[in-house]
């Protein structure tokens, strides 16, 4: 898969290779995905953060995108979602899971795997992402063998390994 500057594969990609054309996506941390996602492959997104200021800042960008018709940005909890059972097609966290605490994260697999009827795309920086990327700050990076294991036992998982980054698909 195409990877950008810094090695990390691009979310257009992601979104293409797992087709999620015209799907309800709920998307685990504000960030460009949502864009992406509304935009080139006409899904309806909500997008949610934990930080208020986070999410005023998806606001401004959606507002600016003119997307807001297609983008919902809330402010919500992933170990916690306020969403029923089932109610978003495809779950998708891009580079999020290292900045939830380690105990807290088999808790977000759980709340993501309960509201996706399809799927739950999780891309992750490996060992190399990390070390580029983070290696200076006060994150812990995601145990990916872990990551694969747990997810496993929601379903059929599918990997991709790049350069600085892995996807993972739990296929429900």
């Amino acid at each position: 898969m195409e990877e950008d500057e810094r090695g990390i594969i691009k979310r257009a990609e992601i979104l293409r290779r797992w087709n999620v054309r015209g799907k309800h996506i709920l998307d685990i941390g504000t960030g460009p995905l949502a864009i992406v996602a509304a935009r080139e492959f006409d899904c309806r997104v909500t997008t949610i953060d934990v930080f208020e200021e986070a999410v005023r800042e998806a606001r401004r960008e959606v507002e600016c995108a003119g997307l807001s018709d297609r983008i919902t940005v809330e402010q919500a909890d992933a170990t916690a979602l306020p969403y029923p059972d089932r109610c978003f097609e495809v779950v998708i966290g891009f580079g999020i899971l290292h900045h939830i605490e380690p105990l807290q994260r088999l808790r977000l697999l759980h709340e993501a795997a309960r509201v996706a009827s399809e799927s739950v795309i999780l891309a992750e920086l490996n060992v190399a992402g990390f070390k580029k990327i983070h290696e200076f700050e006060e994150y812990t990076p995601v145990d990916l063998t872990w990551l694969e294991q747990a997810l496993k036992t929601f379903g059929a998982v599918e990997t991709y390994e790049g350069r600085l980054m892995n996807v993972y698909v739990l296929s429900l």
